[in-house]
């Protein structure tokens, strides 16, 4: 997306033909910079000057080239060469297996092969978003809503409500207690509760599951409670699941995007897709 003299990174990506890392690589070695940062619900999203990134362009074989030779050093000439090479077919086989998937629901019912595709670019955003750029979330958490009011059962989509324990936050004299009993708080929490003057927050790590399940294919997403809580319209029957922490942390679901990923199923096409699905089904919301 262009905004003005502005541009986002999924733009300076399809200018320049590379992907986030290699954008993200371009900004520590000072030939980007973000010109501005757009305030969203789950992070800052960078944006970049068009003059810089378009004076970028003719520069980029000369600056690959260099990091061509910096691998051949770092790995040795051998084993950087082997990862040049398998790398255009990792991306094949992964543009390859998109194609098969995209072919592949052309025999499913319109609403469900929509779904489905919608579900498959949203997988590749969690993967983006993992990778250090939160404020993809705001989009995911756009089509997660347009599943839950636009498809239902019958179209290849479940939804449960997933309990999980409290968040304690421990008191002055809990902690305490915990340093003398050798236990880091987490644990203390975990085995006494804590006590009446402990801050509770007993929704903290509950999360939705959205499950898109049809024929042989399956996505699973998830959010916190707190955000999808305003989605769930009424009668919308969600079976609760209840799971168990050992720890003080939150849950940690996908992986960060790979690099032939990235090239198979590029940034613009994800956030094109995703976009024009949550504009279908905006109607009403």
């Amino acid at each position: 997306m262009n905004t003005g003299n502005l541009m986002d990174l999924a733009a300076v990506c399809r200018v320049l033909g590379v992907t986030p890392d290699r954008v993200r690589r371009l900004a520590q070695e000072g030939f980007l910079e973000t010109a501005r940062s757009s305030r969203t619900r789950n992070g800052e999203k960078p944006l970049f000057a068009v003059p810089q990134v378009m004076a970028l362009v003719p520069e980029m074989p000369r600056i690959l080239s260099r990091w061509a030779s910096e691998d051949n050093a770092r790995l040795g000439a051998r084993r950087a060469g082997i990862n040049r090479a398998h790398l255009p077919r990792r991306v094949s086989r992964l543009r390859r297996q998109k194609d098969e998937f995209l072919a592949s629901l052309e025999e499913l019912p319109p609403k469900t092969a929509r779904l489905l595709r919608a579900a498959y670019y949203l997988f590749h955003l969690n993967h983006y978003a993992k990778d250090g750029h939160s404020y993809l979330y705001d989009l995911k958490g756009r089509v997660l809503r347009s599943f839950v009011r636009h498809f239902t059962a019958e179209d290849g989509l479940q939804v449960a409500f997933i309990a999980a324990e409290s968040r304690v936050l421990l008191c002055p004299s809990c902690r305490s207690r915990a340093r003398s009993q050798g236990l880091n708080y987490a644990d203390y929490a975990r085995l006494y509760g804590g006590c009446s003057r402990c801050r509770k927050d007993p929704r903290y790590y509950d999360l939705y599951e959205f499950i898109i399940n049809r024929e042989e294919h399956r996505f699973i997403f998830h959010t916190p409670y707190a955000l999808a809580r305003r989605w769930i319209r009424q009668g919308f029957t969600v079976p609760t699941r209840y799971s168990h922490r050992h720890r003080e942390a939150g849950y940690t679901f996908g992986r960060p995007v790979t690099g032939p990923e990235a090239r198979a199923v590029p940034l613009t096409e994800v956030i094109e897709e995703l976009e024009q699905f949550v504009e279908q089904f905006s109607t009403g919301d």
